[in-house]
């Protein structure tokens, strides 16, 4: 059978079952079962795939179609211009979160060098990605869990996503500051904030992802209500992620905790989803704020 014809026929199934962008994602499967890069698909279209070839295949179009992520099922994600190995053990970084690495390197790089802290660090994308940028920063990653902690620290040792030389990047299991006594310059969080009627309506693939890294109580801003007073004594400077519903409230709550500067940032689609917050005397406090 060749390759064009298989990329077809995955791609009506992936259609049939209600999957979204299945010709795309008929592709990023395919390729990763032939160890192709996607675009490289479009030159072999009249290979032949051999039966060891469609019997590699079969099982994981199997598992696509019963809407495992396929994050889980390559192993990898792109982000953020890292390739991160993904697993059940932590949430699939998504796309919105690149935004909050572009608002948190523009508060970053006029500043002395300093540390900056990610709270719920899951995959390391954060602080690896941040890393990248601002070499000249000392980053920490905190989680509870220990199993994404060390997906965390596969990815800080991996060449598509590793820390530049020199650049410190530390991982360390910890319920959210509870404890933590050094001060950083910059704090950022992409903290659980589903409710429990979100996570049930949400697509089947969202539920793959750890219920630690999604359940975020009542109205989804239980963990902030935590974290916001831990924060203001160590972290001048804070960016949320939440979802765009939360904006205002979570806005509120840290003018509640101290933070009285905050600014609502849009995600990729315009819709409000971040948080930037400074509390007074902030190293950190750009022009829009004076």
């Amino acid at each position: 059978m060749k390759l064009l014809a298989v990329l077809e026929a995955t791609t009506t199934h992936f259609t049939k079952h209600g999957l979204p962008s299945p010709r795309l994602q008929a592709e990023l499967l395919i390729s990763h079962a032939l160890s192709l890069p996607r675009l490289g698909l479009y030159l072999q279209f009249e290979r032949e795939l051999t039966p060891a070839e469609l019997e590699h295949l079969r099982p994981l179009v199997r598992r696509r179609t019963a809407r495992e992520p396929i994050q889980h099922i390559t192993g990898t994600t792109a982000f953020s211009g890292l390739t991160l190995r993904c697993s059940p053990a932590a949430l699939v970084p998504r796309p919105e979160t690149e935004l909050l690495v572009e608002l948190a390197t523009q508060l970053l790089q006029n500043q002395s060098p300093g540390r900056v802290i990610d709270v719920g660090t899951g995959t390391g994308a954060i602080p690896l990605a941040l890393a990248r940028r601002q070499p000249q920063h000392h980053y920490l990653g905190l989680d509870i869990s220990a199993d994404a902690l060390q997906l965390a620290r596969e990815n800080s040792t991996q060449p598509a996503s590793a820390p530049p030389e020199g650049t410190k990047v530390e991982w360390k299991q910890n319920d959210l500051l509870d404890g933590h006594t050094e001060s950083a310059l910059l704090l950022t969080a992409n903290l659980p904030y589903l409710t429990p009627e979100e996570i049930a309506s949400a697509d089947p693939e969202v539920r793959h992802d750890p219920a630690l890294a999604l359940d975020g109580g009542k109205d989804g801003l239980d963990l902030f209500r935590r974290l916001l007073p831990q924060a203001f004594p160590l972290c001048p400077t804070l960016l949320l992620e939440c979802n765009p519903h939360q904006t205002a409230p979570l806005a509120a709550l840290a003018q509640k905790f101290g933070y009285p500067r905050t600014t609502i940032h849009s995600d990729l689609t315009s819709r409000p989803r971040f948080v930037e917050a400074h509390r007074d005397g902030d190293p950190c406090l750009p022009p829009h704020f004076a």
